[in-house]
């Protein structure tokens, strides 16, 4: 699998699916202009994510009149490490 994975569909379900995979590419830009053409082309979808495998960060996307809007809201960073015990690590 190549660095950025494209995941989209009609339903954000926070735990997803591999059917929400459409496919991967090797940069963000290929990413994006697939996500584009998904927005533009498939009626039923209303998200699109794209993972960056090596930085375990994704940008998040509503699809609205077929185009994208960036969802900053609805990203998360997730830390590779645990932090300490008192606080907890939600991801």
């Amino acid at each position: 699998m190549k660095r950025y994975a494209l995941f989209c569909g009609a339903y954000n379900l926070m735990m997803g699916g591999i059917k929400d995979f459409k496919q991967s590419f090797h940069t963000e830009e290929e990413a994006q202009e697939a996500a584009k053409q998904v927005a533009k082309n498939e009626i039923f979808t209303h998200w699109a994510q794209i993972f960056d495998k090596k930085t375990d960060t994704a940008k998040v996307y509503s699809v609205i009149n077929g185009k994208l809007k960036r969802r900053e809201d609805k990203e998360k960073n997730c830390p590779t490490e645990i932090g300490s015990a008192s606080e907890p690590n939600y991801c």
